[in-house]
């Protein structure tokens, strides 16, 4: 019997066919933790240059990002392991790191927050107030990350958007998330490493079974027998996501017909569209609401928002409801969507050149030369300051929005709030832009 064939490597114009129709941006950063796949991707994008280079084509900006986490002490080598891979197929690179203390719980779900919040802060970093400059966020998902998932998903009792197959474009504050590899199997990305001569870093979570993921990996074997194979399940995937396609189109649909987006960080939502709608419509768009006003990567749980849904078609918010950060208020046909002072996020120390996403609500950004200061809620008192400087509030605006506006301080002393219009006198240039307008 003739020994089994090694998958093929993957090649640049190959990449360059699953790159274009995600239409990248001229310039893009792609995440490198130093492991087999996403140094597989960086080889190929280094290919995949190189190769639209040589038929004189425009090649796109290309940079490495790795995020040391400071969870382990390899964590910092690694980084600089990757920075002399991606030197020596001449791609700049970039280590982010993340500072500050590290909880105690629940770690792995905050790492990851924090990974994607790094990275794409700095994507964003070039970005003007158009969108000139923007770059988007390559990562390597593959084929068999897909298959994982979805079973990772089903033991945990996930519905449609759960099971749905990771898509190959998303956006996560303001940046485009792109996943050119999603129907790559694992196999042909260490085959086109092998052809390379590269070198990868071997991670040892990877085979610790403490892990759902590497459990779920060491069944696929045993599924394969009973005929669940990782097309099988990737192909479901993907039907899961057609479904929640569709769902979402509906809830665009609703949205559009049904919220007035504020660009103080608020929303209008006219009640009796909410009241024919299918209920998974209605939920949608609700959940909808309380992650752009509250600034949160994931979705209340369901029986909160089925909660809130009744009081809304009940006309039973009464003096309000609040729902993960979020508060609810009826007025005439309408209700607001408000950001919950209590719930707004800690002080953000803000430098010229770096912009950041404060609350997970809004861009904040500084320009001019070394200027800084620290971004936090307006609050009541810079509300009275703004008062007391004679400026005009917008009368149809809910105190509750101006107060969880982003402002630039300096110790107690506020300096710029531009939703409304505040400078103070010398105060260096600061912008916000509320991302749930997006």
């Amino acid at each position: 019997m003739a020994p089994a064939r090694s998958p093929r490597a993957l090649t640049a114009p190959e990449l360059g066919r699953l790159m274009r129709p995600l239409d990248p941006a001229a310039r893009f950063g792609v995440a490198v933790s130093g492991g087999a796949d996403s140094v597989a991707l960086m080889v190929l994008l280094s290919q995949w240059r190189d190769w639209l280079e040589a038929r004189g084509k425009e090649v796109p900006k290309i940079t490495a990002l790795t995020v040391d986490h400071g969870l382990r002490p390899e964590a910092a080598e690694e980084a600089a392991q990757v920075a002399l891979w991606a030197k020596a197929l001449q791609l700049p690179h970039k280590t982010l790191r993340w500072e500050g203390d590290k909880p105690s719980s629940n770690l792995q779900a905050e790492a990851r927050t924090v990974r994607y919040r790094l990275l794409t802060d700095w994507c964003r970093a070039g970005q003007g107030r158009a969108g000139r400059g923007r770059a988007d966020l390559l990562t390597a998902h593959h084929l068999d990350d897909q298959a994982e998932t979805f079973l990772i998903r089903l033991q945990r009792g996930s519905g449609v958007d759960g099971l749905s197959a990771m898509a190959p474009v998303r956006v996560h504050h303001g940046v485009r998330i792109l996943r050119p590899l999603l129907d790559v199997p694992r196999e042909r990305l260490r085959s086109t490493l092998l052809k390379a001569g590269q070198s990868w870093v071997d991670d040892p979570s990877n085979e610790d079974e403490r892990f759902l993921r590497v459990q779920v990996r060491n069944a696929l074997p045993v599924l394969k027998d009973l005929g669940i194979n990782r097309d099988r399940l990737v192909s479901t995937a993907k039907a899961m996501g057609r479904a929640r396609a569709g769902l979402e189109f509906s809830t665009d649909v609703l949205e559009r017909k049904a919220v007035r987006w504020q660009p103080f960080g608020y929303a209008e939502v006219e009640t009796g569209c909410l009241t024919d709608v299918p209920d998974e419509i209605a939920l949608r768009l609700l959940a909808r609401l309380v992650q752009r006003v509250g600034g949160s990567d994931y979705p209340p749980r369901m029986n909160s928002l089925e909660a809130l849904l009744d009081a809304v078609r009940g006309e039973a918010l009464g003096r309000g409801r609040t729902l993960g950060g979020v508060k609810f208020t009826s007025r005439l046909a309408h209700f607001r969507v408000l950001r919950e002072a209590a719930a707004v996020g800690q002080r953000l120390d803000l430098v010229s050149g770096s912009p950041l996403v404060w609350d997970g609500r809004f861009d904040v950004r500084l320009t001019g030369r070394k200027a800084s200061g620290t971004v936090q809620a307006l609050g009541r008192a810079g509300l009275r300051q703004v008062k007391e400087e004679g400026l005009p509030l917008p009368t149809d605006v809910p105190k509750l929005a101006l107060e969880t506006l982003p402002a630039l301080w300096r110790d107690d002393e506020l300096l710029v709030q531009p939703q409304l219009a505040y400078f103070a006198t010398g105060a260096p240039t600061f912008r916000s832009r509320f991302l749930g307008e997006i």
